[in-house]
């Protein structure tokens, strides 16, 4: 029996590895941590720490720390829940939070190209939080295009290697089954497309 016992938990253990990947994928991408990264290269290449640290307060710190609460307080089941009026709610905080960054970054004068990174987010979260009302897209998916996006127009190739999240994050979210192939295609052409109109129109 215990031979049994023993043997059932040796196979159970890659799953539950690839549990946790798939976690620590979900966690690694995810919209917070995104912006961290994003307002943090742009703060390196154009050398404005101030702006930067602004931006990486608004747009990741305090989104982060209200997402923690309304899991303490139970609000929230999951970081990442799958009940859209829930995931609505999240949205509205997050826009709140980018528009006030934005807000910020336009009185200290920060660096056009942030100006734009902080006002796309703010219409990127809008437009996924309109499409929530009516279909599940995918919040990771569509972070990890809009990152993708923003990186390469700010350090140019150097960027190319972060393309690899695109299929980490795809298969975390379906691994987890938090979503659908197409709902994860849909945020990342989102995500993606509605940054590089945004910075058509005003950068390039």
């Amino acid at each position: 029996m215990a031979k049994e016992t023993n043997r059932g938990e040796q196979l159970a253990r890659p799953f539950f590895r690839l549990h946790q990947v798939a976690h620590f994928f979900s966690h690694l991408l995810n919209p917070a941590l995104l912006a961290l990264l994003v307002f943090g290269v742009q703060a390196h290449v154009l050398g404005d720490w101030l702006a930067g640290s602004v931006a990486i307060v608004t747009f990741s710190v305090v989104p982060g720390l209200l997402l923690w609460y309304l899991v303490l307080s139970g609000y929230l089941d999951k970081a990442y829940t799958d009940d859209r009026n829930k995931r609505a709610t999240l949205l509205l905080l997050g826009a709140l939070c980018y528009a006030l960054g934005s807000a910020a970054l336009y009185v200290i004068g920060a660096p056009p190209l942030m100006l734009v990174t902080a006002a796309s987010c703010v219409v990127n979260t809008l437009l996924v939080w309109w499409i929530n009302r009516s279909y599940k897209i995918s919040i990771h998916a569509a972070g990890v295009g809009g990152a993708t996006c923003v990186l390469l127009i700010s350090v140019g190739s150097a960027a190319w290697p972060f393309l690899l999240s695109w299929p980490a994050v795809a298969w975390a979210r379906l691994y987890l089954r938090a979503h659908t192939p197409m709902q994860i295609g849909a945020g990342g052409a989102l995500g993606a497309g509605s940054m590089a109109l945004l910075y058509s129109a005003f950068v390039w």
